[in-house]
């Protein structure tokens, strides 16, 4: 019996395809503070942070209510690797505090200043249009920030004063991050605190909100978006209808038919 003929675009193994399993070692040593069993727990709770698939999140909030009843423990463990962390090591320094944000524990404050205070490094890529070590940087001392104002929303007055130390920080985000922590959980004068405690050209961070991505405003448009002052512009279809066979060659005819008989935008035949 002869094969089926494939066609030249289906998938097929080369010869050298293989697939390669690597396991690595973790890059954490918490043994060195707590004992192995909770060194363990933490180490799962950091590996289900990044799970995927229907029960992910069940499994990390559970592997979160094991290190609850510990969070002290597991706190001054994980602020210990925070500090033994090499730079370079983003994606790890950032679950760390993470993981502190989850703990939500008043110990953490320390280390989380200390992170916070520290001078942002110099772009270290050579290419920071694809990836910038000042961005992973950023990001890290955001959450930072969001973990500060966890502790701040159960009502630690060390960590409201902490958000509004850092309300002055360097970086635009880190500094609008402090803002809004403070103004959320800083009490009735929190927003006269900031006018007074900041320069005048911050002020306009203060009316900065967060809110739902659904209930923003979204674009309206195709290719592009036409200034209201500029009329003149074509405007682009999104179902130019080239490629579906209708007459015309899918032309449009300026009303979205898109050609003779066809659907709307679609610049078929309607056969």
């Amino acid at each position: 019996m002869e094969p089926t003929p494939r066609s030249p675009d289906t998938p097929r193994l080369m010869v050298d395809d293989r697939l390669e399993v690597k396991i690595m070692a973790s890059p954490f040593r918490f043994e060195r503070s707590v004992d192995a069993e909770l060194a363990g727990r933490i180490t799962e709770a950091i590996n289900r942070m990044g799970g995927a698939g229907e029960n992910a999140e069940a499994c990390y909030q559970q592997a979160l209510d094991a290190l609850a009843r510990r969070a002290k423990e597991v706190t001054s463990a994980v602020a210990e690797e925070l500090d033994r962390l090499e730079e370079s090591s983003y994606l790890d320094r950032w679950a760390l505090v993470q993981l502190l944000a989850e703990m939500k524990h008043e110990s953490a404050l320390e280390a989380l200043d200390r992170l916070l205070a520290s001078k942002i490094p110099d772009e270290r890529s050579s290419d920071p249009h694809s990836f910038t070590t000042a961005g992973e940087e950023v990001m890290i001392r955001t959450s930072a920030v969001e973990a500060v104002t966890r502790i701040a929303a159960d009502g630690s007055e060390r960590a409201r004063e902490l958000l509004l130390r850092h309300a002055a920080h360097e970086n635009f985000s880190v500094k609008r991050a402090a803002i809004q922590g403070f103004l959320a959980h800083g009490g009735e004068g929190a927003r006269e605190v900031l006018l007074k405690h900041l320069p005048e050209r911050d002020h306009f961070i203060l009316g900065i909100q967060r809110v739902d991505v659904r209930q923003v405003p979204q674009a309206q448009g195709g290719l592009h978006l036409v200034n209201r002052r500029e009329k003149d512009l074509p405007v682009h279809d999104l179902n130019p209808g080239r490629d579906c066979g209708g007459k015309d060659g899918g032309k449009d005819d300026g009303k979205g038919s898109g050609g003779d008989g066809g659907k709307d935008g679609c610049g078929c035949d309607g056969r």
